[in-house]
């Protein structure tokens, strides 16, 4: 990692001493050959004439021998050879520079002797410390501002709780205008007693106003940094640091912003004062090195607080791709962007070209600018947002009631039931049985307008601010039409644009979709058989595969005009795509015929996502639907996935309602007038149940005798039920009858099959039954169970 960070400095310092070269007096003398050289190709007006040499062919344009010479001067004068001597001129300049580091401090005292009004360095020296005085006496009348006036102020907007930036951003604002309003008292203060001591002279206002401007950048600076950290303030802190942390990453920033602005203000007054060239960069170069030391110092102690806060306090696995991408990044990021800037701007210092605006301050003054702009973007999409958001955590608290009360009345219900159970769990169904519930993790990523909206501001911001921090290095020209970088701005406002349009459409359906009830979280309890409250509704069916088109759809369409913004010609692309659609329609007959049966089925409203279905050789629980086929999980378990097109006939057992009729075997001596009273009362009794009682549709009755066996007859009774509903209440039916009819003395039938065996009453044989005849009574009792009637279609097969 050492050789690879020392690899790219080398050739950044490359690339920046190379890139004067091409702008050299060498260069441009070769393109002026060049140009005389067409110049006389296109004959040129008042051009000696000069005859042509042996050997060569006459003509109007230069001749072979010309360009020969041309290229010779080139190759002398070559990129190389430019490069290196701009390498001798910065080596020259640096050691004249740097030479005079050791008498710096004379060269500083001749140069400011020289402009005093007194002929003494000294005199800017007392000027300093007479505005600090004046400023003093300004800062104490701004005291009692504060005192009396802004401390009551800020006591007032304060509230117990905030919540949010909606409740923050504001006080925090107050405060940075009460801060202004007192620095502005100060200079009012400052300047009102100044007035008395007003030396008309050049040098010692620009002394005066390098002091005060000094004093007054730092205290802004300061304001910002405490609105954005917060550090003695912790209940209105935005980030999610630790009063620790917050108050450590604030002093380091004091230190940057007091170093950096004291070391600006002084170089510019050296500037305005015509100070020596060498002395000003050393003493620039100095101040650069000192606010590089001091970022590395907050990189190393807050490294592991900023990206925290980057992340929000959450983990990292459970934060955004972007905050998570942003923690890991941001600290070799900074400080290679810091490194490149001090030694670029050292560079510029010792060939003695244009600085502008410092790099180093420039970085710090653009974050801040940007995390100012961010706040109040997302102040103002708290505010939009706000009675959407209070309505939102309404419904969840309501649901969350409801959901409580709903699983208190089951569980009470449950323990009545569970005190008939014995202890072996000998009832029907055995014990009671806990299924857990299934795992679903917490979803992620933007499901609301809201979130988008701060997704959008958070990208805004970082765009800006790149698009700031190039600006600050190349100026204006680095966008100008047709540059790269103009190029690359268009380009990302096409993804950016369709970014946005992109997750705003699938929010919007999604929200749609759960407010449907059918979520893509969508699953039954197991061994569910899809009953009609599970069951999702037609728009919350159909919607995801809209959704995925309408997305689809969006796609294509960005990552065109994204080709349209590079320069391709799209027009090739498109027709290339109906060719191969239609390929895809004649080769693969098949997804066409599952899409289009999809299409058919789901416009029929054949199905819907969460009932449960039966298309011959599968049946189970509809969980997913896709373009060209969907999923059915069967209630053991199995999941299957079956394509649209091999559906031949379908039943649909989630609809509207479910008819169960249970057969009841009885002896013959059964009054079947009183079955039918006692089942007639017991599904009265039934309706009022606290578990299956509202599940009822129609009451438990006997249909009466509806099958004669040889030994039995078979009485029928059925209820109805809505769809899913049948198998829990099919338990409770017969549990309750058992007991009616223990109670009333009505006996069940037992199968029974009767075998006459010829000649067994003689008496002769004493009842007794030969080997032969014991397997042909065995035979015909396993042909009656053979021949008895199979299990009705809608029986529990489980």
């Amino acid at each position: 990692m050492p050789r690879l960070r020392l690899l790219l400095a080398l050739l950044v310092v490359a690339a920046l001493t190379a890139w004067p070269a091409i702008f050299s007096p060498a260069f441009a003398q070769t393109a002026a050959d060049y140009g005389a050289l067409a110049g006389a190709a296109a004959g040129g007006a008042g051009d000696p004439e000069t005859p042509p040499e042996e050997g060569e062919p006459e003509g109007d344009g230069p001749g072979l021998a010309d360009y020969g010479a041309v290229a010779e001067t080139y190759r002398a004068d070559s990129a190389i050879a430019a490069t290196q001597q701009q390498v001798g001129v910065f080596q020259q300049k640096a050691r004249r520079i740097f030479g005079a580091a050791g008498d710096y401090g004379t060269r500083l005292d001749n140069a400011l002797s020289r402009v005093s009004p007194t002929g003494e360095s000294v005199y800017f020296l007392g000027v300093a410390l007479f505005t600090a005085v004046l400023l003093a006496i300004g800062r104490a009348g701004a005291m009692i501002f504060a005192l009396y006036i802004a401390l009551p102020i800020m006591r007032r907007v304060q509230k117990p709780n905030p919540a949010g930036m909606v409740d923050k951003l504001p006080v925090l604002a107050t405060r940075v205008a009460l801060q202004i309003a007192g620095l502005i008292i100060m200079l009012v203060i400052a300047l009102a007693v100044g007035s008395g001591f007003y030396v008309e002279e050049e040098n010692t206002i620009k002394t005066v106003i390098a002091v005060a401007a000094a004093f007054v950048l730092v205290q802004m600076v300061d304001v910002l940094w405490r609105m954005v950290i917060s550090p003695y303030l912790p209940a209105y802190r935005i980030p999610a640091f630790s009063d620790a942390e917050a108050r450590r990453l604030y002093r380091w920033l004091t230190a940057g912003a007091t170093v950096g602005v004291g070391f600006m203000v002084f170089v510019a007054w050296l500037v305005s004062l015509e100070v020596d060239d060498e002395v000003v960069a050393l003493t620039s170069m100095a101040g650069s090195a000192l606010s590089l030391l001091i970022v590395l110092g907050l990189v190393r102690g807050s490294r592991r607080a900023i990206s925290s806060a980057l992340l929000g306090g959450a983990p990292r696995a459970e934060a955004t791709w972007i905050a998570a991408a942003a923690s890991i990044v941001w600290a070799p990021v900074f400080l290679t962007y810091m490194i490149f800037a001090f030694f670029e701007s050292s560079y510029r210092l010792i060939m003695g070209l244009e600085l502008g605006m410092p790099l180093l301050a420039g970085a710090f003054i653009v974050l801040l600018a940007a995390l100012v702009v961010y706040a109040v973007t997302i102040y103002a999409i708290e505010r939009m947002f706000r009675r959407a958001r209070a309505a939102r955590a309404a419904n969840e608290a309501a649901a969350r009631a409801e959901a409580a009360e709903r699983e208190a009345a089951e569980t009470g219900a449950i323990r009545d039931q569970l005190r008939d159970v014995d202890d072996g769990g000998e009832d029907e169904g055995g014990g009671a049985v806990v299924v857990a519930a299934p795992f679903r993790a917490p979803r992620r990523g933007m499901r609301t307008f809201e979130d988008l909206a701060r997704r959008v501001a958070s990208l805004f911001a970082l765009g800006a601010g790149i698009y700031a921090l190039i600006r600050v290095w190349a100026g204006p020209a680095a966008f100008a039409p047709g540059s790269p970088l103009d190029l690359a701005q268009d380009l990302i406002d096409v993804l950016f644009l369709g970014y946005i349009a992109y997750h705003a459409a699938r929010i919007w359906m999604d929200q749609k979709i759960e407010e449907e009830g059918g979520n893509d979280d969508f699953a039954g309890e197991p061994g569910d058989e899809g009953g009609a409250k599970a069951a999702a509704s037609r728009i919350a069916t159909i919607l995801p595969l809209f959704r995925s088109f309408v997305l689809l759809v969006i796609g294509v369409t960005v990552a065109l005009l994204a080709l349209t913004k590079l320069g391709v010609n799209i027009a090739p692309l498109l027709g290339g795509a109906g060719v191969v659609g239609l390929a895809i329609g004649f080769g693969a007959q098949s997804l066409v015929r599952d899409i289009l049966s999809g299409v058919f089925f789901l416009s029929d409203d054949a199905f819907r996502k969460g009932e449960y279905i039966d298309i011959g050789g599968v049946k189970g629980t509809v969980e997913k639907i896709s373009l060209r086929s969907f999923q059915l999980r069967h209630h053991l378990g199995a999941l299957n996935t079956v394509p649209f097109g091999e559906i031949k006939h379908l039943t649909n057992y989630s609809r509207d309602w479910v008819m169960m009729k249970l057969p009841l075997r009885l002896t013959y001596d059964t009054d079947v007038d009183k079955v039918r009273k006692l089942v007639k009362k017991l599904g009265e009794k039934l309706l009022e149940h606290p578990l299956e009682g509202h599940k009822f549709v129609q009451p438990l009755k006997s249909q009466g005798v509806y099958m004669m066996e040889d030994s039995a007859m078979i009485i029928r009774v059925k209820f109805m039920t809505r769809p899913g509903d049948q198998w829990t209440t099919r338990k409770l039916v017969y549990q309750e009858i058992r007991n009616l009819f223990e109670k009333e003395g009505i006996h069940f039938a037992h199968k029974e099959v009767t075998v006459r065996i010829p000649g067994l009453d003689d008496p002769a044989r004493e009842g007794q039954i030969s080997a032969q005849e014991q397997k042909a009574i065995g035979a015909a009792a396993r042909r009656a169970v053979e021949e008895a009637e199979p299990a009705p279609a809608m029986a529990d097969d489980r």
